[in-house]
């Protein structure tokens, strides 16, 4: 059970990827389902300072990796984190942002192996 919060009709969903918050969406929908694989329209959201911030800070808390945070707007004008997804889907992310979250991730998987591949030579 959680407070319910009053937001838009949208959220944030913002990816961290390591130790970078690569890109973000604002999902938009008329209803409170805002996932885009349901019906929510994906536009860029820029990554302010708070932003970053507030994933870079809930990343940590969890063990970092690679990671979807969903925020909420308040009508205060706060941001509250209500998510964090270990198994992200970006799928309609890239287009609206121009970062091509896949290589992010890939890249980072790639730095992540190399010292086991080393050991393992």
């Amino acid at each position: 059970m959680q407070e319910y919060v009053h937001k838009p009709e949208r959220d944030i969903r913002a990816f961290v990827v390591g130790d970078e918050t690569i890109c973000a969406i604002y999902r938009t929908s008329p209803h409170w389902i805002t996932n885009t694989a349901r019906g929510g329209q994906a536009t860029n959201c820029p990554i302010t300072p708070e932003i970053n911030t507030l994933c870079q800070r809930a990343a940590a808390a969890v063990g970092g990796g690679v990671l979807a945070l969903d925020l909420f707007e308040t009508p205060e004008g706060e941001l509250l984190m209500n998510e964090i997804n270990h198994t992200m889907e970006f799928r309609n992310s890239s287009t609206p942002t121009g970062v091509n979250i896949a290589d992010a991730v890939v890249r980072y998987a790639i730095t992540q192996a190399q010292p086991a591949l080393e050991v393992a030579l």
